[in-house]
């Protein structure tokens, strides 16, 4: 019986750091996206008046 292979646990490292670096990333980003307090601009670049105000 052939003995199964015991290569790529660097690699499977590797892919896990890549991983947590972009799942890092897009939180990061998230977490700017929801603090941000975006204005909407109509065509002429005025801001829009919203309803609630």
């Amino acid at each position: 019986m052939a003995e199964p292979k015991k290569g790529g646990g660097f690699f499977l490292i590797l892919f896990g750091l890549i991983s947590l670096l972009f799942i890092a990333i897009l939180a990061v980003t998230y977490h700017f996206a929801k603090k941000a307090n975006p204005v909407m601009l109509d065509d002429q670049g005025r801001p829009k008046q919203s309803r609630l105000s």
